[in-house]
């Protein structure tokens, strides 16, 4: 596996503290992602190569667009959810969080194939069990796993029947059945746990291949791993330590790209790894 490495470019030279939960939005052909810790979303449009971000009055960790024209969002901040409208910055909180005084925020998300949104809450100090993974749903927030750490990676299967889940404490890739109507199962199959020397499993997203891509904090890269037998197979070397969050898109839906952080990272490290915090593509 090692021989067939491939190595992504630098997109844009952005300096995130903790770029995250990179998605392809087809609508208006661009990119979002969010810097928790500078409070910004950001958005590049590939068709015409603008970039853009809005400073945000709290932590904010992920966006999902709600209409087809790419104006309206739903996002997850410090506060709780919200809807936002690009256009005017107009932001109102549709679900409120307990901060426990500003010590739990959001994480990463994701939306079911139901159309229910997922978000994950932690620790500000990433202590154990202190966070919640939970669901979006009928405008109430449900709690689905009651105690978390650093809830990452919530994807679906293509066809439904599996949740996939990381909890990047644990180093594990977690697959759970699911269903529209019974819902999460309690008991999961634990479907890959991560070497130490590969790093800790963060943001995921689901291949145009069907398998599961994985962004590995302290691990160089997006690592591909099998769906169903946990088998590595690919890799896609990032010249950053700290690789966050990956999503396909671009015209053909086939490119990846990358966001990384310069948190956890001192002077030092970051003269040698430079390129910390921008952005990354491997155009497949």
């Amino acid at each position: 596996m090692e021989r067939n490495v491939k190595t992504a470019q630098v997109l844009l030279e952005t300096k995130s503290l903790l770029g995250e939960g990179i998605l392809w939005n087809k609508h208006d052909q661009s990119l979002y992602w969010v810097d928790i810790l500078q409070k910004h979303i950001h958005q590049y449009n590939l068709e015409n190569n603008v970039s853009t971000f809005w400073e945000l009055p709290g932590y904010v960790s992920k966006i999902v667009p709600l209409e087809e024209d790419g104006g309206r969002f739903l996002i997850a901040m410090q506060e709780g959810l919200a809807i936002w409208t690009k256009e005017d910055q107009d932001l109102s909180i549709v679900a409120p969080l307990d901060t426990c005084n500003g010590q739990i925020r959001t994480n990463d998300g994701g939306i079911d194939p139901a159309g229910n949104f997922w978000i994950g809450t932690m620790h500000m100090k990433a202590l154990p069990n202190q966070g919640k993974l939970l669901c979006f749903r009928d405008g109430i927030l449900e709690t689905i796993i009651p105690a978390v750490t650093i809830p990452n990676g919530i994807v679906w299967s293509a066809n439904g029947r599996f949740f996939y889940f990381i909890d990047t404490h644990t180093r594990e890739i977690r697959r759970f059945t699911w269903d529209k109507t019974a819902g999460l199962s309690k008991a999961y199959h634990t479907l890959v746990r991560v070497p130490d020397k590969l790093g800790m499993p963060d943001g995921m997203c689901m291949g145009p291949d069907g398998h599961l891509w994985v962004a590995h904090w302290n691990g160089f890269g997006v690592y591909k791993w099998h769906i169903e037998t946990g088998e590595l197979l690919d890799r896609v070397h990032v010249n950053a330590p700290h690789v966050t969050s990956c999503c396909f898109g671009g015209p053909t839906g086939m490119d990846l790209f990358i966001t990384t952080a310069r948190e956890g990272l001192d002077d030092a490290q970051l003269e040698v790894y430079p390129d910390s915090g921008k952005v990354f593509h491997f155009k497949n």
